[in-house]
């Protein structure tokens, strides 16, 4: 069985989030898709199972379980599709198990967009959940939260959940040097809801850095998590009103990564550039 290799967030080979891509797995079951995507130990690898005119349907796998929906394995498949003539136009329609995405062309890097939900901050409902996150991280409690106006908005923000297609932890924080001293903990992070935390912090007006730690899905940080920065959109859209920023991910990793945003109310979109960087063949495919 054939597959493509992409790098997602970036124009540059070996540099973003690597995704693999087998474009034709229609006669793939569920184990032997996760079988193989524990075999390529990428942190998504996407199956497709129908391709045809404008819209294609999907299978997302991380090393140890499906996902609904993820954020690069959308852009890079749509693209990776798109390239090899299996589907066409500037605006093509993903089914996954989180439902339908729109992906669209734009100068040459797809767009993907998707409605969500922001929910309010977690110390409302859930006293000392700021503490305990900041232990979670290996930080003090005063390294989590923001100054919006660093955003060039007021107000601060502070821990909240958001979902755009699966449901995440968002958490700001003080400043770069914070961001990059955070050790979390694996153990401590599952006692959250949603499948990992996104660490951001502002640089400046219009960017934002960020870490993504995933431990549940066999994923202890992650260089460019599309889904997550789709949802810091909804998270920032609900606290500053709409808003376009870009995010620059895994340079703690050496796979840096950007990932451009718009968001406005219940509605984000997030981009990326995409670049292929090798073709293969499975030789064996699992029993």
């Amino acid at each position: 069985m054939e597959f493509v290799q992409v790098d997602v967030f970036t124009d540059t080979p070996y540099a973003g989030n690597a995704l693999a891509v087998f474009p034709d797995a229609e006669a793939l079951s569920a184990r032997a898709m996760q079988a193989i995507a524990a075999e390529m130990n990428l942190s998504e690898t996407s199956f497709v199972t129908r391709a045809s005119g404008d819209s294609y349907d999907v299978r997302i796998f991380t090393p140890n379980g499906e996902l609904p929906f993820a954020g690069h394995p959308t852009l890079g498949t749509a693209w990776a599709l798109r390239r090899r003539g299996a589907i066409s136009g500037d605006e093509v329609v993903q089914v996954s198990k989180a439902g339908e995405t729109t992906v669209r062309l734009e100068g040459g890097q797809p767009w993907l967009s998707r409605a969500g939900t922001a929910h309010a901050d977690l110390e409302d409902t859930d006293p000392g959940a700021t503490r305990r996150i900041a232990t979670a991280l290996g930080l003090e409690a005063d390294d989590v939260g923001l100054e919006a106006r660093e955003l060039g908005r007021p107000g601060r923000l502070r821990p909240a959940a958001a979902d755009a297609g699966v449901h995440q932890l968002m958490v700001p924080l003080r400043d770069v040097a914070t961001l990059g001293r955070c050790r979390p903990r694996a153990d401590l992070l599952a006692a959250f809801e949603g499948i990992g935390v996104y660490c951001f912090t502002a640089v400046g007006a219009g960017r934002v850095r960020s870490r993504g730690f995933f431990p549940a899905l066999g994923i202890a940080e992650d260089p460019g998590t599309g889904s997550a920065a789709a949802g810091l959109g909804l998270y920032l859209a609900r606290r500053v009103g709409d808003i376009a920023f870009e995010i620059r991910q895994g340079v703690e990793l050496g796979r840096p990564s950007r990932i451009d945003v718009r968001a406005s109310g219940e509605s984000v979109a997030i981009g990326g550039r995409v670049v292929e960087v090798l073709s293969g063949r499975l030789e064996r495919l699992p029993g």
